[in-house]
């Protein structure tokens, strides 16, 4: 089912009650209840709470090591590169902030305004959050570099 209708949904800053737009377009999909399921497909289907415990530990392994180490660390660290210091944790949070109040203003602008210019929100969207895609851009490229070798040594590997 496709939705194109705006909605708008409010969002608290700092005490101050806000609110921003989004076109809601999206496509419904039916899953099957869990009671149409047998045990073999629920197992299969979703995690067990030891999977769950596994993954926590894994989890704070990865964060203890990639604090420890650095750069250095040998986990995989990605979708945690905000956990690596307390700082740049902090700087995450203050940009989203940015990026949000930034947003929200020109919003409540256009609306003082009677004007609806979608293009100006999303020129300061991508303004205000230069640096998380900076920081992504300069992940990404690492991680080309990481691919690129790893599949050269199995290139290798494989002509041996």
């Amino acid at each position: 089912m496709n939705n194109s209708a705006t909605r708008d949904t409010s969002y608290s800053t700092k005490g101050k009650r806000r609110n921003i737009r989004f076109c809601a377009s999206n496509d419904t999909l039916f899953v099957r209840s869990h009671t149409d399921m047998s045990d073999e497909e629920k197992a299969a289907t979703w995690y067990t709470d030891q999977d769950k415990k596994n993954m926590r530990i894994s989890l704070m392994k990865t964060i203890k090591s990639m604090q420890k180490n650095g750069l250095a660390c040998e986990r995989c660290t990605r979708g945690l590169e905000h956990m690596r210091t307390p700082e740049h944790l902090e700087q995450r949070q203050i940009n989203k902030e940015c990026n949000i109040s930034a947003v929200l203003e020109e919003q409540q602008r256009q609306r003082s305004l009677g004007i609806d210019d979608p293009a100006e929100m999303r020129r300061i969207s991508e303004a205000s959050s230069q640096w998380s895609k900076n920081m992504a851009l300069k992940s990404s490229e690492a991680d080309a570099i990481k691919a690129r070798a790893l599949q050269k040594d199995l290139c290798l590997l494989m002509a041996s």
